[in-house]
Parts: C-alpha cells; sequence; structure tokens
C-alpha cells in the first residue's frame, strides 16, 4: 500500500498574498464551498474576502499597536492531495480544501470591550457529499468588563465550569467581590454538536449553571458548582460538584472533585490526582511522583436511549514517576495505568530510559482485554536554527485473549522518519516516511510532504515580524 499526501497552507499577511499566484483561487474555491445559511454566509464571504485584500494590501494598519486598542487577524487557506493504492490495486484520489478565519480585538473603550472570532468558513470538499453545513463557528463572542472585578461574556464559547463542560451560545459572568470569593453563572442554549453558523435552541435545548469558588487560605481553594441542561424538551442532566486544590508543604499537591447526577441518580465522576515534584520545594534531585484515582460512569444524559440500561462504573489508576539524573542529560519514567470494571480488569507498566535526543523503553499489558508487549523508541536532533530530523520505530506482539497460545500471538511493527524545514520565518516544509507491517499487510508505506506558509497581523504578529510572509 502506497499513501501520497501533499498538504498546501497559508495564512494571508503583508507578502503572503503575493508569494502565492494561485491563493486567490484556492480562497474562493474554498469559500464558494461553504453551505451554510445563504444570507449570512454570502455577508460573511464578502466582509471576510473584503478584510483579507485589505490584510494584503495594507498590513501596517493591522499591525499597529496603540495605547487605545490592539488586535490581531488570520485567515488560513489549505489544500490537500491524498492517493493511496491498497493491496488489492485499487486506488484512491482525493482533492480536498478548506479554509479558517480567526481574529480578535482587545481594549476596545479602554479595557472595557474585547472581541473573539474563530470560524472555519468552508468545511473539508471531500465532505460536500456528506454533510449540509459545512460552515464551522467555533468561537464568537464579546467580552465586556463593565465595573472592576466583573466579566461578561456574550455568544458561542466554550463553558468548563466544576462538572458542567459544553460548547454554549449564551451569556458567561464572572465577579470577585473580593480576593476569596470567585462567582460565575452562566446560562444560554447547547450549540449545535456540528458548531454550524447558527445559534442553539433555547426551546429545545436550554442549559444554565453556576460554580463558586473561595480561598480558604493561601494554600487551599474549595468550590462547588451546579448544571442544568435539558433536551428536547426533557431534563437531560442535573449535576451537583464539590471540587478542593490544596498546596501542601514539600512540593505536593492534591486535587479533588467529585460530580453527582441528580437526574440519574448516581455518583458520575469522582478523582483525586496528588502530585509530588520536590524540586520546586528545593529538596533536590528526588523522583517526581504522580498518582490519579478514578471513580466514573458513562457520560450518559438522562434522555439517551441508553440510559434505560443500568451503567457499570470503571474505576482508574495511574501512576508514574519521572526522575532527571543530573548527568549527560539522563533521566528515566516509570508509568502503571489500570482499569477495573466489575470483575474485568487491565493493566499496563512501562518505563523508559530518558536520553538528550530520545528515549528507549518498554511496556507491558496484561489482563481480560488480552495482552501486548511493546519495545519503542525514539529521537530527535534539531541540526541547525531551521531544522530538525525525528525517527522512532515501535515492536509490538499482541493476543486479544488473556494467556494466549503462541500460535494466537501477532507482530506489529511500525517505523516513521521525519524532517522539519524553516529555511526563513513563516515557511515551514515537513518530509515525512511512515511504515507499518502487521498480520493484514505485509508492507505499508506512507509519504508525506507538506508545505505551510504562515503569516498573520496584528499584536500578536504569530512569531513573525511585520511585513512578513
Amino acid at each position: 500500500m502506497v499513501f501520497h499526501r501533499m498538504r498546501w497552507a497559508q495564512r494571508d499577511g503583508a507578502r503572503g498574498a503575493q508569494a502565492q499566484p494561485g491563493r486567490g483561487a484556492a480562497l474562493h474555491a474554498a469559500l464558494r464551498a461553504a453551505r451554510v445559511a445563504p444570507v449570512t454566509m454570502a455577508l460573511a464571504r464578502v466582509a471576510f474576502t473584503l478584510f483579507a485584500c485589505a490584510m494584503a494590501a495594507f498590513p501596517s494598519a493591522f499591525a499597529q499597536e496603540t495605547g487605545s486598542w490592539s488586535g490581531w487577524a488570520r485567515l488560513r487557506t489549505t489544500a490537500y492531495r491524498f492517493e493511496s493504492i491498497d493491496p488489492d490495486d485499487i486506488e484512491s484520489d482525493r482533492l480536498g480544501a478548506y479554509q479558517e478565519f480567526d481574529a480578535a480585538v482587545r481594549q476596545m473603550s479602554g479595557p472595557h470591550l474585547a472581541f473573539r472570532f474563530a470560524a472555519r468558513l468552508a468545511d473539508d470538499l471531500y465532505l460536500k457529499d456528506r454533510v449540509q453545513e459545512r460552515g464551522r463557528l467555533f468561537v464568537g463572542q464579546v467580552e465586556a468588563r463593565p465595573i472592576e472585578r466583573t466579566v461578561a461574556r456574550f455568544g458561542r464559547q466554550f463553558v468548563q465550569e466544576g462538572a458542567a463542560g459544553l460548547t454554549l451560545d449564551g451569556l458567561w459572568l464572572n465577579a470577585r467581590p473580593s480576593a476569596r470569593w470567585d462567582l460565575r453563572a452562566w446560562g444560554g442554549a447547547r450549540a449545535p454538536l456540528s458548531r454550524a453558523f447558527r445559534a442553539g435552541s433555547l426551546g429545545d435545548e436550554p442549559a444554565w449553571g453556576m460554580r463558586a469558588l473561595a480561598t480558604v487560605s493561601p494554600r487551599v481553594r474549595v468550590g462547588g458548582s451546579w448544571a442544568y441542561r435539558e433536551r428536547d424538551g426533557r431534563v437531560a442532566a442535573r449535576l451537583g460538584g464539590l471540587e478542593a486544590t490544596i498546596q501542601a508543604p514539600y512540593g505536593v499537591r492534591l486535587a479533588l472533585r467529585g460530580a453527582y447526577d441528580f437526574e440519574r441518580d448516581l455518583a458520575s465522576r469522582a478523582d483525586l490526582l496528588a502530585q509530588w515534584q520536590p524540586s520546586r520545594s528545593g529538596l533536590g534531585r528526588w523522583p517526581a511522583l504522580t498518582l490519579q484515582l478514578v471513580h466514573r460512569h458513562p457520560a450518559i444524559d438522562a434522555v439517551s436511549y441508553f440510559a434505560r440500561f443500568e451503567s457499570e462504573p470503571r474505576n482508574l489508576v495511574r501512576a508514574a514517576a519521572r526522575h532527571d539524573f543530573g548527568w549527560h542529560d539522563l533521566g528515566a519514567e516509570i508509568e502503571y495505568f489500570g482499569s477495573f470494571a466489575e470483575d474485568r480488569d487491565g493493566h499496563r507498566l512501562g518505563g523508559a530510559l530518558l536520553f538528550k535526543y530520545g528515549r528507549i523503553g518498554y511496556a507491558a499489558r496484561l489482563g481480560d482485554i488480552g495482552e501486548e508487549s511493546d519495545f519503542f523508541g525514539d529521537v530527535s536532533y534539531e541540526f541547525a536554527s531551521w531544522g530538525r530530523v525525528e525517527a522512532g520505530a515501535s515492536f509490538v506482539t499482541y493476543a486479544l485473549l488473556e494467556d494466549a497460545l503462541e500460535r494466537d500471538e501477532r507482530d506489529l511493527t511500525t517505523a516513521y522518519a521525519r524532517a522539519l524545514l524553516r529555511p526563513r520565518a513563516g515557511v515551514g516544509l515537513v518530509l515525512e516516511v511512515q511504515s507499518l507491517t502487521n498480520p493484514f499487510l505485509d508492507e505499508d508505506i506512507r509519504v508525506l510532504a507538506g508545505l505551510d506558509l504562515t503569516a498573520g497581523v496584528g499584536a500578536g504578529r504569530f512569531g513573525l515580524s511585520r511585513g512578513g510572509w
């Protein structure tokens, strides 16, 4: 099997529009491919096309940082070609393109107003016969600070507050009446799962919640949260959560979190994270330790068809240690991961030796879900400020059953080599070869060649000097 992929990307800027003669055609094709609300997208296409032209023609105007406001903008057009041949000599050929735009304006009206927008104006052309709405609105919000220690955000945004996490079309509020208290509230409608250019329905999927955090002492912070969500006019979830963060002496940090779903009447999640980093407390070169315990039920809301079945809780355990020997950049790491569900369990234990240019290690997996033995390694070397080479390989022997016979074992070998070149700021070239050998394919070779032309204007500059690509 032969895999070939070419990727071209450009983020328009001062000279970027001149550097690629085909830029206009790719931009126009990607914009025309968007199948969203006709009026909305027609206006968006005109506005963003004019903005891109202004960016290319007057880059200095967009690169200014004044005392009153600052901002940045980026337009990225990507096209790629995909070719493959399977063992039966069946060829597939694919040509796709998509376009993304994001921008921000800060310190409007002093520090009181800001704007943030990020969207995909046209999804991959390969999906044109598979989806109806191909535009994606990831973030579109206005942030206001009307009074001191108060923040309000309105629009599309991702909300992660306590036990709740979702993309919201609505309002998020934050108030800090004192240094000890941090109060938050949010409400609106859950955004469409497709992230389309349309607002979520308050009648079908309303959602709201609140969260309060209190700093008990310089080392202890506690909080509680509540979240409510509906779907199709029925209650989907009523979540209550508690949390605490403790910065203990001698480099020890503890984080505890729990959530209870009152609609399904079960403890949906409880986890403990403990970390010990002695280097931060001046204890010398001791290993950094991490321990995580998780008890959770599958994330199924009460409206789902699967909510009628009794779910089995999962218990997860992760323990890791990492140590720097302080000699010739040598180090070591070891990790254990365990999964338990009723009378079934799985265990994975691995370790690796770390050195300046990479690592080499071994990992083994045992349990009801099968067995696995894995030797792995990878290296990376930066030979110049503009170039780096990487390579890696993995040799795996696995079986789908516990205590499997030798005839039931399978071998899987993977390897890759990659070169990352940046001849100048804003230009990136990637060359990569991948190889795969498994029981189904005697040989699977993939070749990747990609070119990135990056440009951005505004206060952020995206790591580039003004007037770059």
